[in-house]
């Protein structure tokens, strides 16, 4: 008969190996040699479970294997647990809600770890969020993104007056979800005014696509257009931002430019097919309603290259100083992802390295394949000019299996 130390050791080197299934069969099978409890006051086992649970989408379960165990989650793997959620290619955010609530936020630890990264070729120091921060940003988002308006507005004010200092830019996230919680609550006027505030300390173009929906929703076009202009012309992959093409599409009909409203329609629906996502019936409904012959995938770079130049006449005009092109032309790269610097709701940030040379990458949250993205990742990138004398970006392109 194994110990329980055998068991937990069996578990562990299953996940090590990331056989999450031969994990719970196994589990499954020997279960009963142990007292219930003995297992659930086992921290080793039951992280092992439920991150075994978690990986393999069995989120009923997780409770249930809590409740059968008696099972009282050890704090300081609280954080390590909630994360893996989040690392999924579909957050389920009601599970994150639920999950939050079986520890106590008072007792969470307040310490924030420093670990060292490279930046420039020099290693620098960095400070996490401690993992009651954490808390207060996972379980914000869960009420947010399942709807529960209220009871996101009042945690998100709690947090603001919870912390001294903030990290990844929490605190402007809290003031937004307070912010779009007002707007789903029919404030739409101290949404605005909220809104705008944010985006002055963070001008993020899913911000000003927000503020632009609301004054489109206000029936004030001109300032709609001249925010969703301004965030289409944001920092900022155009595949993430097919909804905002459509917002822009919509003011444009309303404004009676149609054909300039067809061609930002086209544009949301290509680029949605190029990445193989699913087209909206309701945007092509709209692109039948305008009546225009429609484009062909093969005229995407096109129909891209045009509306580009349309956005640009909205620019502010540039310093007329003659700076002599660089000429870099684009390559793909295979690389290995070897450092993970930031993992939050603004997506991933860390490098990449290929041929012993390392690329630093950032990686929008709405990319598909986002939760696929950590240490040891072998994906296909391309390097992209530098824009207006910064240094050079990087574009993840695809995952490589």
């Amino acid at each position: 008969m194994p110990t329980l130390f055998d068991f937990s050791q069996t578990i562990r080197n299953l996940n090590k190996e990331k056989k999450f299934s031969e994990t719970l069969k196994f589990f499954k099978e020997n279960k009963a040699e142990f007292k219930p409890e003995d297992i659930g006051l086992n921290k080793f086992i039951v992280y092992e479970m439920i991150s075994a649970l978690i990986e393999t989408n069995h989120y009923d379960v997780i409770f249930t294997f809590i409740e059968q165990h008696n099972v009282v989650l050890d704090e300081k793997n609280f954080g390590y647990l909630l994360k893996k959620f989040k690392d999924k290619p579909s957050v389920n955010w009601a599970v994150v809600n639920k999950f939050c609530d079986l520890v106590s936020v008072e007792n969470l630890a307040t310490d924030c770890k420093t670990i060292e990264v490279e930046r420039k070729g020099e290693k620098k120091p960095m400070e996490l969020a401690s993992d009651k921060e954490n808390w207060f940003a996972f379980k914000t988002k869960a009420l947010f993104e399942t709807q529960q308006y209220h009871e996101c507005f009042d945690l998100s004010k709690k947090a603001l007056e919870t912390f001294e200092k903030f990290h990844y830019s929490n605190e402007v996230w809290f003031a937004r979800r307070i912010a779009l919680s007002k707007k789903h609550l029919g404030n739409s006027e101290e949404a605005l005014n909220e809104l705008l505030q944010v985006l002055r300390r963070k001008k993020e173009w899913f911000i000003q696509n927000e503020v632009a929906e609301i004054y489109k929703e206000n029936g004030d076009f001109d300032k709609a257009f001249k925010y969703a202009i301004e965030a289409i012309n944001n920092f900022g992959d155009l595949e993430y931002k097919v909804g905002l093409l459509v917002l822009i599409a919509n003011i444009l009909e309303q404004k009676q430019e149609k054909e300039l409203s067809f061609r930002h329609y086209m544009l949301s629906k290509l680029l949605r097919q190029q990445e193989e996502w699913k087209v909206p019936q309701t945007l092509d409904y709209a692109l039948k309603n305008l009546g225009f012959a429609q484009t062909p995938l093969e005229q995407l770079p096109n129909l891209k290259r045009e509306l580009k130049n349309y956005w640009n006449t909205f620019k502010p005009e540039q310093s007329k100083t003659f700076h002599k092109p660089k000429i870099i032309t684009n390559q793909n790269f295979e690389g290995e992802i070897v450092r993970i610097l930031h993992d939050n709701e603004r997506g991933k940030v860390g490098f990449i390295k290929s041929n012993g040379k390392e690329h630093y990458f950032s990686v929008n949250p709405n990319y598909h394949s986002i939760s696929d993205i950590s240490v040891g990742t072998k994906v296909l990138f391309e390097i992209l000019p530098p824009k207006d004398d910064k240094k050079e970006q990087t574009r993840i392109k695809k995952i490589i299996v």
